[in-house]
């Protein structure tokens, strides 16, 4: 594993930085994506860059809007989803 993997993997903003990664392969700026997910281009922003946590509806619209796999997406918005909900310790 990358020392990139593994950081992003701890990152608070990790399911921000593999949304922004779909996003730049589906070659869609934050503004197409906002029209097409039917979404503010706040609400984009703010998921991309880790400011707030997607819905687990958002990030299967999000995916299909770049011709994603919306399963992949979701086994990272679970992951990070199940460590946010874990207690801190």
């Amino acid at each position: 594993m990358s020392p990139e993997s593994s950081h992003a993997g701890s990152s608070p903003a990790h399911i921000g930085h593999v949304m922004e990664r779909v996003r730049r392969q589906a070659d869609l700026s934050p503004e197409a994506l906002a029209r097409k997910t039917g979404t503010g281009l706040d609400h984009i922003t703010g998921v991309l860059t880790g400011r707030r946590f997607p819905t687990r509806r958002f990030t299967i619209v999000y995916a299909r809007a770049c011709g994603a796999d919306p399963q992949v997406l979701l086994m990272v918005w679970e992951d990070e989803h199940d460590r946010r909900s874990a207690p801190s310790r």
